[in-house]
This record gives C-alpha cells, sequence and structure tokens, in this order.
C-alpha cells in the first residue's frame, strides 16, 4: 500500500511540475479550501549565494585560544574522540596554544546561537569545527 502511494505521489508530482501552466500547484486553493499537497519544484536557481571571504589565518598559534566543536555529526559522543585527540596533540606540540573542547547542541544541522555567543565572547582567536563521525 505505501509503495503503491508513493509512486502515486511520485507520477502526480511529475505530472504537476511538467504541466504547462499548471505552477505552483495550490494556484487554485482558496482559503475555505485549502491545498492538499504542495508541489515544491526541485530545480536549482541560476544565481549564486554571495560569497563570504575566508577569516585571514593566524600568523602563529602560540599564545592563541583555539575552540574544537563536536557537531554530534556521527551522533552524540562519537565526534569528540577525534576532538580530544586533537586537543592531546596541541597540549604534547603546541602547548603554548588554549584549546577549548565543546559539543554543539541539538545535532549537526541545528545551530547553537549559545555556542557561537560564547565564542565571540571569549574572543577565541580559531574554531576547529569538527563534521566526522
Amino acid at each position: 500500500m505505501k509503495k503503491a502511494l508513493l509512486t502515486s505521489l511520485s507520477l502526480l508530482s511529475s505530472l504537476l511540475l511538467s504541466a504547462p501552466g499548471s505552477m505552483p500547484a495550490y494556484a487554485a486553493a482558496d482559503a475555505a479550501n485549502p491545498p492538499l499537497l504542495t508541489v515544491l519544484n526541485p530545480a536549482v536557481t541560476a544565481e549564486l549565494a554571495d560569497r563570504v571571504p575566508l577569516a585571514p589565518r593566524l600568523d602563529t598559534l602560540e599564545g592563541k585560544t583555539i575552540y574544537l566543536v563536536d557537531t554530534n555529526w556521527g551522533g552524540f559522543g562519537n565526534n569528540d574522540i577525534l576532538l580530544r585527540e586533537m586537543q592531546a596533540w596541541f597540549a604534547e606540540h603546541l602547548p603554548g596554544v588554549k584549546t577549548i573542547l565543546k559539543s554543539k547542541q541539538g545535532n549537526f544541522v541545528t545551530d547553537d546561537p549559545a555556542l557561537w555567543k560564547e565564542i565571540a565572547d571569549a574572543r577565541a582567536d580559531g574554531v576547529i569545527i569538527g563534521v566526522a563521525g
């Protein structure tokens, strides 16, 4: 049943996307009869996103504060293994670098304004964001 429904919805959305004059699919709906199905066009726009230049590289890490941020990409508690190794490496090889290990709230796709504010308020010199599990 689910497969048949998905196939029907797939065919319906293809038909709505390809039929001339049918976009948007909800144009005939009114307040009394809201649309049952809204079809979004998956086509990519030709416009490029505004580019933001990269921050300039630090001339040295000595005496700097670097945040190591776990994004929870591989699930809670998986990413920090790599970041703890990095923190140990810094402690052994560059003891003048202060590292602060933090886990982002939520998961890898959610925002964490409190953490970004903490990093900004601490005037961190750099951030390494861990995105691998």
